[in-house]
């Protein structure tokens, strides 16, 4: 189931106009990336319901990308799907959120804020979604509310959790918008993919760190191909098949 320029740095630190084109940007990759929904479980739930349903299998392999990986661990643990989970596989997950995030939010004037939130909500709705809400999706993926989920989001027992990470080696590794936010990351959260820190993908019975060969780097939206390149030393079509074969391996 698959679900550093320290100069340029300051001046976005200082200016308010830097600041309301960063958090634009924020905006644009969370929206692009992470969904624009706070994180739940309502998705991972419906859908586990309706392959067993469809198929008759008593469990599910999940295989999530990014926040999806959030939303699984919420399904197992929090709606009771854990008997019906064999295996939990997060690829590129912020479980510990984003500390770049907390502090623009910190910083960034209310106001500000909730302008460019107006604006991305009135994107969406005239798009079909009716609930959407830009303040509450980023807040849920600040390294002080994961911290909190975590603590009510235990791993279930029974259930097998592994997680997997890339990373870029620099920013221009990664397409627009995460070339951009590539160096933001790194100041505040260290290695990343542009987006997610690997401390921050760490989770589970085992972890995978991705190293890319030569000098190209593997982004977070090179893990699901979302800009149908290639990557030497990276395939993402036997990326996944080489996950699924290893947990059947493994008699999940």
């Amino acid at each position: 189931m698959l679900v550093e320029d320290l100069d340029f740095l300051t001046w976005m630190m200082g200016d308010l106009g830097g600041w309301l084109w960063l958090l634009g940007l924020l905006c644009a990759v969370f929206f692009l990336l992470l969904n624009i929904r706070p994180v739940g479980a309502a998705y991972p739930t419906r859908r586990i319901r309706q392959i067993l349903a469809e198929t008759g299998c008593e469990k599910v392999n999940i295989i999530a990308h990014s926040k999806g990986g959030l939303d699984s661990r919420a399904a197992i643990t929090r709606q009771g799907m854990a008997p019906y989970v064999a295996s939990l596989t997060t690829v590129n997950t912020p479980h510990r959120g984003c500390i770049f995030a907390e502090y623009l939010l910190e910083k960034i004037p209310a106001a500000a804020r909730q302008k460019i939130a107006d604006t991305y909500n009135a994107a969406l709705k005239r798009l079909g979604d009716e609930r959407p809400d830009f303040l509450a999706a980023v807040t849920d993926l600040t390294a002080s509310a994961c911290e909190k989920r975590n603590a009510v989001t235990p791993d279930a027992p029974g259930v097998f959790y592994q997680s997997v990470m890339s990373y870029c080696r620099r920013a221009q590794h990664g397409k627009f918008p995460l070339n951009m936010t590539y160096p933001i990351v790194k100041h505040f959260d260290g290695l990343n993919d542009g987006l997610v820190a690997v401390d921050s993908a760490r989770w589970g019975e085992r972890f995978t760190l991705l190293e890319p060969k030569g000098k190209r780097g593997i982004s977070h939206g090179d893990v699901v191909d979302l800009n149908r390149e290639n990557i030497p030393g990276f395939d993402v079509r036997e990326f996944y098949v080489s996950l699924a074969a290893d947990l059947k391996r493994r008699g999940f």
